[in-house]
């Protein structure tokens, strides 16, 4: 072989060489790329079901408060119309006893 060959041939070896470092870091950097943006994308996933947590417990929350005011409503309302059942038996109650020592004497 020639002694141009020869170079030319170590030429084209050395850009090989070249053009394959490039690539494994191109390579390198593509996947640092990737692991960057599935961590970001992982956290957005995760942001985004805590805040969707949140919001399901808040609901949760506020059903539940109204909920309980609606039983305490009821159950007042229950309360009056027992006490006002309770006044009107005692005043017949009253009455009755009334009759029956008024009538005795």
């Amino acid at each position: 072989m020639s002694q141009e060959t020869i170079a030319r041939i170590l030429a084209i070896e050395e850009e090989a060489v070249r053009i394959h470092d490039a690539a494994q870091r191109q390579a390198a950097r593509m996947v640092e790329e990737a692991q960057k943006s599935a961590a970001t994308l992982r956290e957005q996933s995760l942001s985004q079901a805590r805040q969707q947590a949140r919001q399901i417990v808040a609901t949760g929350q506020e059903q539940a408060d109204a909920e309980r005011a609606r039983i305490i409503a009821q159950a007042e309302a229950e309360a009056q119309g027992m006490e006002a059942t309770a006044v009107h038996h005692l005043e017949r109650a009253v009455n009755f006893v009334l009759k029956q020592v008024a009538g005795s004497t």
